[in-house]
């Protein structure tokens, strides 16, 4: 807003109170009072204006205004989507699920533990199936993730569109 001074300190008899208000043109209203009667007392009125450097005020925050906020208003035609997409949270648990089981295959390589307890280290499938786990889990898991990154986004630009930024 504007840089407001203090007249009333702590220490002096001077009381002070402090509101803001909501219109755009004021800022800090500070009230003061000198005395310790009515009769003795002193009231200064501090009114701050809004800078050049502030954002405008939206036409929808105006108080004469009839216009209801972005998030508010029914767009019939670009609430309905045409195609039904995953939350970006789906993508990012399913990537992380992907690469801890990748990372668990190459621990259970290494160790040579039975895979889910049922396929020996001595088993000719031991090594295919563990392999097929980690060279295609760790590629998924980023292809997961890089989506997940992708719906967010566009989840958060859809956002800002409807709040009119």
């Amino acid at each position: 807003m504007a840089t407001t001074m203090t007249l009333c300190a702590q220490t002096s008899p001077i009381k002070r109170a402090s509101t803001r208000l909501n219109s755009p043109l004021t800022g800090l209203f500070q009230n003061c009072t000198l005395g310790k009667t009515p009769q003795q007392s002193l009231k200064l009125l501090v009114l701050a204006k809004r800078t050049e450097a502030e954002e405008p005020l939206p036409s929808w925050a105006k108080t004469d205004s009839n216009e209801p906020p972005p998030w508010a208003r029914e767009d019939g035609a670009a609430s309905v989507k045409t195609t039904k997409e995953l939350p970006f949270f789906v993508y990012l648990l399913s990537s992380a699920i992907t690469a801890i089981a990748a990372i668990g295959s190459i621990f259970e390589y290494v160790n040579e533990k039975p895979v889910f307890g049922v396929i020996q280290p001595d088993s000719a499938f031991y090594a295919p199936l563990l392999g097929f786990f980690v060279f295609t889990g760790i590629p998924v898991s980023g292809f997961l993730w890089f989506k997940s990154v992708q719906a967010a986004n566009k989840e958060a630009e859809e956002q800002d569109r409807r709040d009119g930024y």
